[in-house]
This record gives C-alpha cells, sequence and structure tokens, in this order.
C-alpha cells in the first residue's frame, strides 16, 4: 500500500437516545434519535492514525448531565475503546497520531493512555474550549477529563502539534483537516485518502440526512457555519457524519 493511502475502520465506542430536535433543527418534536458515538483508525504500513479516542472509564458526570437534559433515556452507554483497538491488532502503544472532533469528553476520554503518540491538536478549538473559561464550557470535565488535560499539558507537551485549519490543512501525507465550526469551536472535518477515494468524518452532521436535506443540527452554535460545512461537503462520495448509527463498524 502507497504510504500516502490509507485503510479506515470504523468503531463504535459508546450510543445515546437524544430529543431529535437536538439532530435536526426544530423538527422532530416529541421522537428521539439514537446517536453511536465513533472512534476512526486510519493505518498503513508506514503508520496510523487515531481520529478520537473514546469516552473516559469513568462517565458518571456526563450521564448526569444527559439526565438533567432529556431524561434516563439519554444516558450514554459506553464500550471500552482500548480494548476494541486491541481486538483489532493495535494496541495503545502501537498510535503513532491521534487528533479529535469535536474535543468532547467521548473523543478525549482516553486519551492519557497512548503513551508514544502525536496529538494534533486544532489550536482555536483548544483555546476556545479548553483555556478560555465561559458560560459554553462552565462544565469543563465534560469537554476534556480532569486527568487528560494534565496528561496533556504535561506529560505529552512534548508531542502536541497545535496546528490551525481555516483552510485544508495536511497533519501527515495523506491526512487533512478542515475546521468546519457548526457544532463546537473544535470541530473539524478530516479528509482521508483510501483506496476508494476521499473519505471524510466530522461532526459538523449528526447523521447524513443534515447534509442530504440541508438541515442543521439543533445543538449547533453556529447554524451558518453548517450550511457552509454542508455545501463544501456535498462534493464528497463518501462523508461520514460523526453520530450516524449507518457508519458503525465500517472498513473502507
Amino acid at each position: 500500500m502507497a504510504k500516502n493511502v490509507f485503510k479506515v475502520k470504523v468503531f463504535k465506542v459508546g450510543q445515546s437516545d437524544v430529543p431529535a430536535p437536538e439532530v435536526y433543527r426544530m423538527s422532530g418534536w416529541g421522537k428521539w434519535e439514537k446517536l453511536h458515538f465513533h472512534m476512526l483508525l486510519a493505518y498503513n504500513d508506514e503508520t496510523n492514525f487515531l481520529i478520537n479516542t473514546g469516552m473516559p472509564k469513568n462517565i458518571d458526570e456526563r450521564n448526569t448531565a444527559m439526565v438533567e437534559f432529556a431524561g434516563e433515556r439519554a444516558k450514554f452507554i459506553s464500550i471500552d475503546s482500548i480494548h476494541l483497538l486491541s481486538e483489532y491488532g493495535f494496541d495503545a502503544a502501537d498510535i503513532r497520531n491521534i487528533s479529535f472532533t469535536p474535543i468532547q469528553d467521548y473523543t478525549t476520554g482516553r486519551a492519557n493512555e497512548f503513551k508514544n503518540a502525536r496529538y494534533h491538536i486544532l489550536k482555536e478549538g483548544w483555546v476556545k474550549d479548553i483555556v478560555v473559561s465561559g458560560h459554553h464550557n462552565s462544565d469543563r470535565n465534560l469537554f476534556i477529563p480532569e486527568n487528560v488535560l494534565k496528561y496533556l499539558t504535561f506529560d505529552a507537551r512534548e508531542r502536541i502539534h497545535f496546528f490551525e485549519a481555516v483552510t485544508e490543512t495536511e497533519l501527515i501525507p495523506g491526512i487533512s483537516a478542515l475546521w468546519v465550526g457548526c457544532h463546537h469551536r473544535s470541530s473539524l472535518a478530516f479528509i482521508i485518502n483510501t483506496d476508494n477515494g476521499y473519505i471524510v468524518f466530522t461532526d459538523a452532521s449528526f447523521k447524513s440526512r443534515n447534509i442530504d436535506n440541508f438541515i442543521p443540527m439543533g445543538i449547533a452554535e453556529n447554524i451558518f457555519e453548517c450550511y457552509r460545512a454542508y455545501d463544501m461537503l456535498k462534493p464528497y462520495e463518501n462523508v461520514l457524519s460523526a453520530y450516524d448509527p449507518s457508519i458503525s463498524e465500517l472498513e473502507f
């Protein structure tokens, strides 16, 4: 396999039911939508790249917030992401590159367990969602667990690559990132070169219907960024919406 071309595996690392208007703005009142949370591994003979690291071992704080938001039905169910990687043939020590979209506890929850990885972190997302305090991130542990924040700040500081992605930015050959916003300040679209052409993984759309029908997510921080992202993503044949159950366990 060429070094700039990757195989891709999508892992389901958790699930939740949420009120439909969270997923589709101003629609689906009284209905629920099932979300799957995903970790994506891109790999070839030369290197690998992990997008998201799964949920924390303890998700009590997240589930307390979910119950307050929508009741018991909305609780997260977690699957051990490190175990999933191991079953697929990759130990945490084997992972060479990591990034996140968005920066949330369900994507950063196990990030402190990768001792040899380089962390590619969107500078704007890190500053606005983690460093600068505000009403939007008053529950900081829901963005990044305390132990993970300490690990990245101190233990892994020499392995962090802060990047900007106002335009498409190559992180390693064959994998690029583009800031899309819409959901969070840290939300990205990852563009990965595979034998089947480019695939895109993004949380700017919760499910494919967001893009197909041009419906912003209800939980968007900025719906105009959603529209811009959907315009940008339309030309790509394989867009993986980050919480869509239909992408669980896909391989490219």
